[in-house]
């Protein structure tokens, strides 16, 4: 059984306007606020904040870089730069250039840890040993 409220349509002729309706709002709250401590402890903490990021910037300006020391000498010259065949992984190999023709090696790779071939693509050449030969 279905029951259906009749419902009561509201216009602008049914509302008494006899009746004064209070809307309260948020008086109470006005009431306690000092404006004096409120702004006062907001611009304390303003200053607060300011300080910190005085003394961050302060300890960030101190820092001192490190000088740049690249070591030239190093024992990777006429070594091959090798690719695995399997993760396709770029690395320098343990083989030095030779009067041999080898196209590549196979063993364990260095970077996906797979008994792979490694193809052998590119030599490494000192700058001291092509400014030499020019």
């Amino acid at each position: 059984m279905i029951v259906k409220k009749k419902r009561k349509k509201i216009s602008a002729n049914s509302i008494d306007r006899s009746k004064k309706i209070y809307v309260k709002a948020a008086e109470d709250d006005f009431d306690d606020f000092d404006d004096d401590n409120e702004v006062g402890g907001i611009m304390d903490a303003i200053d607060d904040v300011a300080d910190n990021v005085e003394d961050l910037q302060d300890s960030i300006d101190e820092v001192k870089e490190d000088e740049v020391e690249i070591a030239m000498n190093n024992n990777i010259a006429d070594h091959y730069i090798a690719e695995c065949d399997a993760c396709n992984g770029i690395f320098i190999s343990a083989v030095v250039e030779s009067d041999q023709d080898i196209d590549h090696v196979s063993g364990v790779c260095p970077i996906c840890g797979k008994d792979t071939d490694q193809y052998l693509k590119w030599i490494i050449k000192s700058v001291e040993s092509e400014e030499e030969g020019a």
